[in-house]
């Protein structure tokens, strides 16, 4: 050691990730879902009946195979580590054991940072059915804690994934979340838009929000989130996202 290393201050600023780490976080799951839905097909794996952490476990280790593969299968994939259920401190530490569902952490440099340990891709998953309303499990219990700091608060940029088992879709599916009170309470600025699809057709949106919580006495950035929806092979249920009508 030679005692020259002096901390850093306080993470005071929102950190820029780059448009591209998104797009290959985007691509891996893309794969690790066609990976899954053949697990489906051969029976070793029910989608329509899984819980959501059954599932995401699932995607993380189909991702730690697509990673480990050699040529890797996801230009990019190579260049980031994975986490699953790693805690983070929320945004003002008084809450020190949150948890996103999946984190991807780059190479040191490819998100400028003062602390590594902030500078990820973070991912919430959440499910998508009649017993999963997407205003209240994709939207209160998964989207929210992007707005209020409690994950990606020093970074620009995050994810939302959602496992749709009934017959919903994007844009119209967040409907519900873009309107009065629930705009208002989700920060949501602009419409939502369509993004660059993955590698294997997936749609990807993304919306942007104003978040409701201060970092060194000032007001934080909104952060852009995308919205990556993956389907089973059928639909596990007829339902439809509520407040849309027949084509959503």
């Amino acid at each position: 050691m030679t005692g020259r290393w002096q901390r850093p201050g306080p993470q005071d600023r929102v950190n820029p990730v780059a448009l591209s780490l998104m797009i290959v976080v985007e691509n891996a799951l893309s794969w690790a879902w066609r990976a899954l839905l053949s697990d489906v097909a051969d029976g070793k794996f029910s989608l329509c009946s899984a819980k959501e952490d059954e599932i995401t476990e699932q995607i993380q280790v189909i991702l730690g195979e697509l990673h480990a593969a050699e040529p890797s299968p996801v230009d990019g994939f190579s260049q980031l580590c994975l986490g699953r259920d790693g805690k983070v401190r929320r945004y003002d530490g008084r809450r020190l054991d949150l948890q996103p569902d999946l984190t991807f952490y780059p190479l040191r440099g490819s998100i400028p940072t003062t602390n590594t340990v902030f500078a990820g891709i973070f991912v919430e998953c959440k499910p998508v059915d009649s017993n999963h309303p997407v205003s209240s499990a994709y939207c209160k219990e998964g989207l929210a804690r992007f707005i209020r700091g409690d994950y990606a608060w020093a970074v620009d940029r995050a994810l939302m994934v959602g496992y749709v088992r009934n017959r919903c879709g994007l844009p119209s599916g967040l409907l519900t979340c873009t309107k009065g009170a629930a705009a208002r309470e989700y920060g949501f600025s602009g419409g939502i838009e369509e993004a660059a699809k993955t590698c294997l057709g997936d749609k990807v949106f993304r919306s942007v929000h104003r978040r409701s919580f201060v970092l060194c006495e000032c007001l934080v950035e909104p952060i852009a989130l995308d919205h990556l929806w993956l389907y089973p092979t059928a639909p596990c249920e007829v339902t439809r996202c509520r407040g849309t009508g027949a084509g959503a």
